[in-house]
């Protein structure tokens, strides 16, 4: 049949959208059906260094003289200095200081001041309760009294130790440990080592793995060497050794005592029970839920809820990340690196 050419259009206009479909094909299979089983890299809501902030105003007050002898009575734009120290207090006010507050010791501040500039503390920062801070950067170690709010930043050139009820609604970093209470609200923390009260935490033992019995999955396809794709549930058996990666399309729970040498990835939840090891990632589609006396080597990533116990994430010479919309820490979760909750992050008992 001789071609019309409304009909020779519309064969050139179908040609057009397949051509530019193609490079779309892996992604939309993919999407259909997952089988892709390699480490995810960590990337959270600020792929940026989260001290950014804390080292511009470092700068800063050294620029300005403020680590100096003599504090500025006013910064070069005209912002006027306040200092706080035991022989001349800041007085109490109901209206928020809107000077740059220069803590000279560790006098405590007013309880239930707000401070609506930048504050430098030079010494060790003893808080009082309800005190709020627009951002705080300590020389030495910070501790925030209870209920106190920092609206958006906070830096301890040494530990940050947060009191319960307390809110940090922007970044809190430290150079060694940040230690938070219970019913501390929080989005983006980082330190050497982040932990829940100071209750003991039960690192499940790292034995070689031919001191356990091979795991493998009786069911699922294997891609390659080492990786599965698994339609339905993996439950990976008590005291057992998995060693490769793995992707399910249902959830993943990793039974007490059983390591995994690998990365896990599912669309429904992942449980890591107590004593049970993964040197790898995780990453869910759900919740995930590291349970007492766990260990996650790598990075926890999840499209809702990371749940951690008084379990052990990453480690001192490898820090790795934390990141969900949802995070819950309870007493004894001990993280090396960094926790990102994009939507809600507290500390539970």
């Amino acid at each position: 049949m001789p071609s019309t050419p409304g009909m020779t259009f519309l064969l050139l206009f179908l040609a057009f959208i397949v051509w530019m479909a193609l490079p779309l094909v892996p992604a939309f299979l993919e999407l259909l059906r997952p089988r892709d089983a390699a480490p995810l890299s960590a990337v959270g809501n600020d792929a940026g260094r989260l001290t950014y902030f804390a080292d511009s105003f470092t700068k800063r007050a050294q620029r300005e003289g403020l680590l100096g002898t003599m504090v500025p009575p006013r910064l070069s734009d005209g912002t006027p200095v306040l200092s706080h120290s035991q022989g001349a207090p800041l007085a109490r006010q109901r209206k928020p200081f809107e000077q740059m507050v220069v803590l000279m010791d560790s006098e405590p501040l007013p309880e239930g001041c707000e401070l609506a500039t930048e504050v430098l503390a030079r010494l060790t920062v003893r808080g009082s309760r309800r005190v709020t801070y627009r951002a705080l950067l300590g020389q030495r170690d910070v501790y925030l009294g209870d209920e106190s709010t920092v609206l958006r930043w906070v830096h301890a050139r040494g530990r940050l130790e947060v009191a319960n009820g307390s809110r940090l609604l922007g970044r809190a970093t430290a150079e060694r440990t940040i230690v938070l209470g219970t019913n501390v609200v929080f989005e983006r923390l980082e330190a050497g080592v982040i932990r829940v009260t100071d209750q003991e935490t039960q690192e499940a033992a790292l034995l070689p793995t031919g001191a356990y019995e091979r795991f493998v999955p009786s069911y699922g396809k294997q891609l390659t060497t080492g990786y599965w794709r698994i339609d339905g549930g993996l439950p990976i058996t008590a005291g057992s050794a998995f060693i490769g990666s793995a992707i399910s399309t249902g959830a993943i729970v990793v039974n007490e005592g059983a390591r995994v040498t690998g990365s896990l990835k599912a669309h429904d939840e992942i449980i890591v029970r107590s004593g049970a090891v993964v040197v790898g990632s995780l990453a869910s589609r759900k919740r995930i839920t590291i349970e007492r006396g766990a260990k996650v080597s790598g990075p926890i990533i999840s499209e809702e809820t990371i749940v951690v116990e008084a379990a052990v994430i990453g480690s001192s010479t490898k820090p790795t990340t934390v990141t969900a919309p949802v995070i819950r820490l309870l007493p004894g979760a001990t993280i090396y690196g960094a926790v990102m909750a994009s939507e809600n992050g507290l500390t539970v008992a």
